[in-house]
């Protein structure tokens, strides 16, 4: 029964294209009413200015890049080596970016521990490292981190402008809207039967990751990019663990210096 839920498991994850784009949609509609709560509530012009429109639609461009590339790589490559690899690479730059545009600071403590995390997490990629064959899906994974570094930065300003409600909200759906096109060509003949058979993913994934998004836009009114985007990755030690346990993958020893490395981080982040 193990290897057939792995089997059925992997194939579903060819149409994790789709499933995507229709949980981005998701995540819109479960957004949209309380958007237009927010906009009736407070004002249109005082919860979205005019420059915040233009933050919004450069996030939803550049999450359209990101996820086409996450999906590509997720389709290619083991879960507890790609997901690394495409959300650790983009933490060291985006603090990098974060000091030099946007005037923020580092302190000892959260300096080494956002140095811990990008090394721990760079570190789970070791195994992809030795293997010509996986040049292609580091490539794809290290994409994936440069649009994470774009659309962080764009987030931490943009929410300076936009209440993080109709922010998130005419994101998604700047980002579905985009998608769109490539989708429809690439797999127009099997939206349909996807949605039926893995509309619990979509409406799952759809409602986390705006839950899990709203949360990370708020942290950005308060705090420094580099030290959100390094404490989200966390995320990166689940994901390692559920494709050790769901997908069978070999927990290595780098893999368990790496998840030691990244906790050891947080620590020394929140002791920032």
């Amino acid at each position: 029964m193990g290897e057939r839920w792995h089997k059925g498991f992997r194939n579903r994850l060819i149409a994790v294209m789709v499933i995507m784009w229709l949980a981005i949609w998701c995540g819109w509609l479960f957004t949209f009413p309380l958007a237009i709560y927010q906009l009736l509530s407070i004002g249109f012009k005082e919860a979205v200015t005019a420059t915040g429109w233009i933050y919004i639609i450069a996030s939803g461009i550049i999450h359209t890049p990101y996820s086409i590339f996450l999906a590509h790589a997720y389709q290619h490559g083991e879960i507890s080596v790609v997901y690394p690899i495409a959300r650790g690479s983009g933490i060291g730059l985006t603090a990098l970016l974060g000091w030099s545009f946007l005037e923020e600071t580092g302190s000892f403590p959260g300096t080494a521990g956002i140095a811990l995390i990008f090394g721990g997490i760079l570190f789970l990629g070791v195994p992809a490292y030795r293997q010509k064959e996986s040049l292609h899906k580091i490539g794809l994974a290290l994409s994936v981190g440069c649009t994470i570094v774009a659309y962080s930065l764009v987030d931490k300003v943009g929410v300076q402008y936009a209440d993080a409600v109709p922010y998130l909200c005419f994101m998604f759906f700047v980002n579905a809207v985009c998608m769109g096109p490539y989708v429809w060509r690439n797999h127009q003949a099997t939206i349909l039967q996807i949605a039926r058979n893995s509309y619990s993913y979509i409406l799952l994934i759809g409602v986390g990751a705006a839950g899990t998004y709203l949360i990370i836009l708020f942290a950005f009114t308060m705090g420094q990019v580099g030290y959100i985007v390094a404490v989200r990755e966390f995320a990166v030690v689940i994901g390692a663990l559920l494709g050790i346990i769901f997908l069978k993958e070999q927990l290595t020893i780098p893999k368990a210096i790496a998840i030691a490395a990244i906790t050891l981080g947080l620590v020394c982040i929140k002791a920032s």
